[in-house]
């Protein structure tokens, strides 16, 4: 039983009793029908509507003229198009308007009653994605403070404890999580309710650091110590004085610096290159890791001893895919930041879409559905709701390949082309085209570098300067 109004729009009043009819029998209670399309307007302003059927050739005001001024103002209300006359060129304007759906006279009964419930369905998941987004700053303090990630998850809220359990202590975190889940973010939330909140939050890339420039850049040198080395210099370490150090990706830190970070932490205490006079530290330290660093001592390739003082408390970031409705909800947000950017009016996402990113698995978790939505935001085509030819092959499987449908090819070959197109739709980004390939940024450098400058020189290009 669905108790919401519906409201029926034709000229004739035989068919709009027909209708009522069919959908009371179906369980429909609230229908409401007009003969006048001038009547709607001013009914719409009175009253919310979950869905319109709508006739086009009426005597007093054409349906799509109607259908026009709806969604001028109630953009997200469907609007089935419903006429006697099945011309192709009615059906297009119709959906490009923004009719969820075009039938022609007399309606399959089955198909419009599938039809009524699949708009009916979006409708109900729109407005329920309204009401969580706004739950995310009315309900829980938690949601609140910790509102940067989006979310209604029982298991970021579970995070959002830990991180409030741990910031008023000084004691180091480690904060696990895949590529893309935030773990940055949250250590930054963590700094900010802690009582170092005043001071220096220092976040520290290691696996962007070059191995040569390891201990200077995290230690600091003396003038003098090597060559360039033109001056005092003092290390991330020693800038972090009074605040916390962030050190994301901490297994890429050196074996051999392993042990200099423990004594650090062991003293609090650095010596910078070339200087045997200790500087005291006043300092957290927050580490970050997409890997197994219980695995990476087992190996040997990380200190034991390191670990387990890096690891006083531990917090672990629940990847998107584990996130439920998360993803349409961030889906949601990143359309606004899109709309916004791009001076836009996307409406939404079709059904197919919906389906299609719950059921993906995002390897690069949020950065990733970011770069998806604010890409489609960007080539769909204006009042619009995003289809899934909008989409890169990870979500649409019709494109994956497709230059190579028709002809046998090697699997390499495939592969270099699924890069190049991923890169194309990226703006040539490596940083953003990485995680929607779930390769590191080294990686798909190393990829790029391999391909052949003859099929797309723009591209391969793009990568740090002209590869040769």
């Amino acid at each position: 039983m669905y108790t919401n109004p519906i409201l029926v729009v034709d000229d004739e009043l035989s068919y709009l009793e027909l209708v009522k009819g069919l959908l009371n029998q179906e369980g429909y209670e609230n229908i409401i029908t007009k003969d006048n399309p001038q009547n709607v307007m001013p009914l719409l302003e009175k009253q919310n509507i979950d869905l319109i059927l709508l006739d086009v050739y009426m005597p007093q005001m054409n349906g799509l003229e109607l259908l026009e001024k709806i969604y001028a103002i109630y953009p997200k209300i469907p609007v089935i198009v419903i006429t006697a006359v099945n011309e192709v060129e009615v059906a297009l304007k119709a959906i490009k308007l923004g009719a969820y759906e075009f039938i022609t006279k007399p309606p399959d009964a089955d198909r419009l009653l599938l039809t009524i419930k699949r708009a009916i369905g979006k409708r109900l998941l729109e407005t329920e994605r309204d009401s969580l987004r706004k739950a995310l700053s009315d309900e829980k303090p938690e949601k609140r403070f910790f509102s940067d990630f989006i979310t209604d998850s029982p298991l970021l809220f579970k995070v959002f404890e830990l991180a409030e359990i741990f910031a008023p202590t000084n004691e180091t975190i480690i904060i696990s999580g895949e590529t893309g889940t935030g773990k940055d973010l949250l250590a930054k939330k963590i700094h900010d309710l802690s009582p170092r909140k005043n001071g220096p939050f220092i976040a520290v890339n290691l696996a962007s650091i070059s191995p040569s420039l390891f201990e200077s850049e995290l230690f600091g040198h003396k003038k003098g110590t090597f060559t360039g080395a033109g001056a005092d210099k003092m290390g991330y370490f020693e800038v972090a004085r009074g605040g916390t150090i962030f050190l994301d990706e901490i297994g890429e830190l050196p074996l051999e610096l392993q042990g200099k970070l423990l004594r650090t932490i062991q003293y609090n205490e650095i010596m910078r290159i070339g200087d045997p006079k200790p500087i005291n530290l006043d300092i957290r330290i927050i580490s970050a890791t997409n890997k197994d660093l219980l695995e990476a001592v087992n190996k040997k390739e990380f200190r034991a001893d390191l670990y387990y003082r890096l690891n006083r408390g531990y917090i672990r970031i629940p990847p998107l895919r584990k996130r439920g409705d998360d993803v349409l909800i961030l889906a949601d947000y990143f359309l606004e930041i899109g709309n916004k950017t791009y001076n836009r009016n996307i409406l939404g996402f079709s059904d197919e879409v919906i389906t299609n990113l719950m059921n993906y698995d995002f390897p690069g978790n949020v950065r990733e559905l970011e770069n998806i939505i604010i890409n489609a935001v960007a080539t769909t085509s204006n009042n619009q709701y995003i289809d899934s030819v909008d989409l890169p092959p990870p979500l649409n499987k019709e494109k994956v390949g497709e230059s190579a449908r028709g002809r046998l090819t090697t699997l390499e070959n495939v592969m270099e082309e699924h890069i190049l197109y991923v890169m194309k739709k990226m703006g040539n980004n490596v940083q953003k085209a990485a995680p929607i390939l779930d390769v590191s940024e080294r990686t798909l450098q190393r990829k790029l570098k391999s391909i052949k400058v003859k099929k797309n020189n723009d591209i391969i290009d793009a990568v740090n300067g002209k590869i040769d």
